[in-house]
């Protein structure tokens, strides 16, 4: 069992043979001049590059050779290249200086009174509807910093550092996470005011004549749409079709066809007449949108105040349709 070392100011056990293997380990500056070397395949480049001597760069590959007993190095016809084992040790090292350079530029900048939540969210809710209500929660938890990232689908949370997902679906997810509903999706059909007939009222009939933009994720969408507002249409899954909401809104304002859509993600745009409504109703989806975190990290202060904001946040956007389903039926 390795013996424990305390530190003189605090009360932290370092393990004694941590402290015996720094005495075997190469120095950065070392490890450095290696990377160097390899890469320009000549000590006198390293050497200007790093504003040493030749000797010196030589001396510090050397270092490394007298402490592993592994040549690093030779010279053949085409000058200078890497052994195996020099090659070998390159590509571990290489990640290894990267990362130890982040962790000290992370240091350097450290700030206790700081925190950190890493959101992961799909690319169109994250543009059109959470990025602009950020400011609400930054301005209410200053010292949180946020990082948001896109994503679509399943999130692996044992090998990622992402804190929590805003996930979008019906599917159950994995094990070791707990998922809330933050709202149900609602769908409204929305063309660009000039497909339609001039002192035309918009009505779901006009639909028969317009091509319809469909999304990649979603192939029956507009099927299940017209088989609830009682309309037969004769090709519901034909179209043009877009992987993200937002991809299929700026086309739909374009005019290539009607699109599909959440009404909270066209708000601005049915305001603006940039796109309007072709039914006074929204009709209930299958799928809804979820709060997705590790079972882990269900303590998590930082993630509990960004949590009881989004809910809020997603009450305050959810529209609900005048008839669901179930009442239809």
């Amino acid at each position: 069992m390795a013996t424990k070392v305390r530190t003189s100011n605090d009360e932290t056990a370092v393990p004694q043979d941590v402290l015996d293997r720094e005495s075997v380990l190469p120095s950065t500056t070392a490890l450095r001049t290696f990377v160097l070397a390899a890469q320009y395949r000549s000590f006198s480049r390293t050497a200007e590059e790093l504003g040493i001597t030749q000797g010196g760069v030589s001396r510090a590959v050397k270092s490394i050779e007298t402490l592993t007993g592994c040549r690093l190095f030779e010279r053949n016809a085409r000058g200078l290249v890497l052994t195996q084992a020099g090659s070998v040790y390159l590509e571990q090292i290489k990640g290894l200086l990267n990362d130890l350079g982040t962790a000290t530029f992370q240091l350097s900048n450290y700030d206790p009174s700081s925190q950190s939540l890493h959101i992961a969210v799909l690319p169109s809710l994250g543009s059109l509807w959470l990025a602009p209500r950020l400011v609400k929660f930054t301005s209410r938890f200053p010292n949180i910093v946020l990082m948001v990232t896109a994503n679509i689908g399943i999130v692996d949370f044992i090998q990622s550092d992402i804190d929590c997902v805003i996930h979008y679906g019906t599917e159950a997810w994995p094990t070791g996470a707990r998922s809330e509903l933050l709202m149900h999706e609602t769908l409204l059909p929305v063309c660009s005011p000039k497909l339609l007939p001039s002192r035309t009222t918009p009505n779901a009939t006009l639909l028969l004549d317009m091509p319809l933009i469909q999304h990649t994720h979603r192939p029956t969408a507009w099927r299940e749409w017209f088989k609830e507002v009682g309309i037969l249409h004769p090709a519901p899954t034909s179209g043009n079709r877009f992987e993200q909401y937002q991809m299929g809104i700026q086309a739909a304002i374009a005019g290539m066809g009607a699109a599909l859509m959440p009404p909270f993600l066209v708000a601005q745009e049915i305001a603006s007449d940039k796109l309007i409504a072709m039914h006074n109703s929204s009709v209930l989806s299958a799928w809804q949108y979820h709060l997705v975190y590790p079972d882990a990290k269900r303590n998590n202060p930082n993630l509990q105040k960004f949590r009881s904001w989004l809910l809020n946040e997603a009450r305050n956007s959810s529209i609900t349709p005048s008839r669901t389903r179930e009442e239809r039926a």
